[in-house]
């Protein structure tokens, strides 16, 4: 699936190419060009619009169609699948009208980019309909090249969905299928590699690991052959991965440095940095010096890469506000002059006025003093939440950006399977910003209180046991043991969401500070009118000092045992939200020992 960006680009190009031919859209074509090849892809939309315009008044269905293509093309690229596929599909339909060979080959393209659009959100049925839509359209490829190439790209497109819906045996027979074509039809060495390194993920999934080795070597032979550098840090990295699932730590690390190697020599900072990550887990257990070098040198890794961009942001940051006062000092001088003219006007009404003024002065001086009252909490509020915001959501925000800048500007050189990395990665960002996000609005509306509380019976167990789940990864990645002690028979009535956050809260913070391989302990108690649930963890502890601080006012984050971020306001929201709702939170820890977070539920009937 590694060249589904770069035949949304092609189709853009080639639509382009022979429908702008007026000189007004002449114009615009030059200017969607630029913007998509820089990345500008919300100058695209509204300029293609604007050519689409032209079009649909000259009736010329055909650039009609590429328009829409052009606009889905960009939403795709924007992250807003719904917009994309929207508009495919009205493409796609325009196409139908038009019929011809010419539509058949462009409505295939577009259903392929469709099928991506689903895989990507991890809609796999639905992206396997659409590909397997395309093979129809193609219909009896006979000896036709280019279209037994299109052939072997939706091959190896459906062995990529089948692994994901873990159908092993149907993702080798594809992958097996798309080589064997691009062998025979003399396909491009760089597709015969992405072919290759398919084959041997399937073969690896399939436990068939000497076959995938081969395929790899195979891979990597060409690669060298050729002087295709780029693909040989990700095969290697591939051969790290693989070691690493089978219990050769050592081996994988070898390899992880290998790639390490090819991809500094080469510039590869993506690459590089994935490296460093997998020669991290290669060694953290059984070399756990080498394991936190690696990790020190990602880390600066990261630093060097973005510095530069965020500096650029912030100046231009400060040209925008420059600009922005001066536009509002403008803004001031005339309104000034606007106001002095009405002065004059209205001065024959002044008398009239000066009585409606009394009675709006005493209505506004009531009015006043309930606004500066909520205001100054809102003050308060801004200021606090700004601290969040500066701290702990703007850094991941221009790391992902920086993030998805680097795979826009390198579109057509990643293959698609570690572009998929690269997606997955900023997903894994995503969850991860939105849960702090959603614990600063939480905090925010609890202050201003324009929440309503909605109570509910529910199963405190089983409850407890989603909140486990939702964690598995970063529990996993700990190797943490995480017991349920909570009775199962115990039912709560509650507001589900807000105790699911707090606890969501407490257990996260368990796992960040929790040693490896340690154990973290979910109980509940009788507390008369509710139920005491408690968060037990054997980990580092807390300070004394900051121990006293952490429920009464927002902090800054700490780091995890293993150097892990947070919001730095979990239990500070916990806290309000939890007392606005009827409740208590309270902390007992000691520094070296371990922390136990206590929080109450209102019960329910048994």
């Amino acid at each position: 699936m590694k060249n589904h960006k770069n035949i949304v680009l092609a189709i853009v190009v080639l639509c382009l190419s022979f429908c702008l031919k007026a000189q007004d859209v002449d114009s615009l074509r030059v200017k969607i060009l630029q913007c998509f090849n820089e990345s500008r892809f919300v100058e695209v939309i509204d300029y293609t619009k604007q050519a689409l315009q032209l079009y649909e008044q000259a009736d010329d269905k055909y650039n009609v169609a590429g328009c829409y293509n052009t606009i889905a093309g960009a939403y795709m690229r924007l992250g807003q699948y719904d917009e994309a596929i929207r508009n495919y599909d009205i493409c796609t339909g325009i196409m139908d009208e038009i019929g011809g060979e010419r539509a058949a080959v462009n409505k295939r393209y577009i259903m392929n980019n469709i099928a991506s659009i689903y895989f990507d959100m991890e809609e796999y049925d639905q992206s396997e309909e659409m590909y397997l839509k395309c093979i129809e359209l193609l219909g009896d490829t006979g000896t036709d090249t280019i279209a037994n190439r299109d052939l072997a790209t939706y091959y190896q497109n459906l062995s990529g969905v089948k692994l994901m819906k873990g159908e092993i045996a149907d993702a080798v027979s594809f992958a097996e299928q798309a080589l064997a074509l691009s062998q025979r039809y003399n396909d491009w060495q760089e597709k015969i590699i992405n072919r290759r390194i398919a084959l041997a993920k399937a073969y690896h999934e399939a436990g068939r690991h000497d076959e995938s080795d081969a395929e790899l070597e195979a891979a990597l032979t060409i690669a060298r052959r050729e002087k295709e550098i780029y693909f040989e840090t990700p095969i290697f990295m591939l051969y790290g991965q693989f070691a690493y699932e089978n219990g050769d730590y050592n081996t994988a690390e070898q390899h992880y440095l290998t790639a390490l190697r090819i991809a500094k020599e080469n510039h590869f900072n993506q690459f590089y940095l994935e490296c460093l990550q997998g020669a991290y887990l290669a060694t953290k257990t059984s070399h756990p010096e080498r394991a936190i070098g690696y990790f020190e040198e990602s880390v600066k890794m990261r630093d060097s890469i973005y510095n530069e961009d965020q500096q650029a942001l912030i100046r231009d940051y400060q040209v925008k506000y420059q600009m922005s006062e001066k536009e509002h000092e403008l803004e001031l001088q005339q309104e000034k002059a606007r106001q002095s003219s009405r002065l004059l006007s209205l001065s024959l009404l002044a008398v009239v006025l000066l009585l409606i003024l009394v009675v709006v002065l005493v209505w506004n001086a009531i009015q006043r003093k309930k606004r500066n009252e909520k205001l100054a909490r809102l003050n308060h509020t801004k200021d606090q939440l700004f601290t969040v915001v500066s701290h702990d959501i703007k850094t991941p925000v221009l790391a992902q950006e920086k993030s998805i800048d680097i795979i826009c500007e390198h579109i057509n050189d990643i293959p698609l399977n570690y572009l998929k990395d690269y997606l997955f990665a900023l997903k894994s960002s995503t969850k991860e910003l939105k849960a702090k996000i959603i614990n600063v609005i939480s905090w925010v509306k609890g202050v201003i209180g324009d929440t309503v509380n909605q109570t509910e019976p529910f199963n405190l167990s089983r409850m407890a046991d989603k909140v486990i789940h939702s964690q598995a990864f970063e529990i996993g990645q700990k190797s943490l043991i995480v017991t349920n002690a909570i009775p199962e028979e115990w039912m709560g009535n509650d507001d589900i969401q807000i105790v699911e956050m707090v606890l969501q809260n407490l257990l996260s913070n368990a796992v960040k500070y929790s040693f490896a391989n340690g154990e973290i302990r979910l109980e509940a108690e009788e507390g008369g009118e509710r139920y005491l649930l408690k968060v037990i963890d054997h980990g580092q502890g807390i300070e004394k000092e900051r121990l006293g601080k952490l429920l009464k006012r927002m902090t800054s984050s700490t780091e995890g045992v293993d150097g892990e971020s947070g919001t730095g306001i979990g239990l500070f929201v916990s806290r309000q939200i939890l007392e606005r709702n009827g409740g208590i939170i309270e902390i007992e820890s000691e520094e070296g020992v371990g922390t136990t977070v206590t929080m109450s539920i209102r019960k329910g009937e048994q």
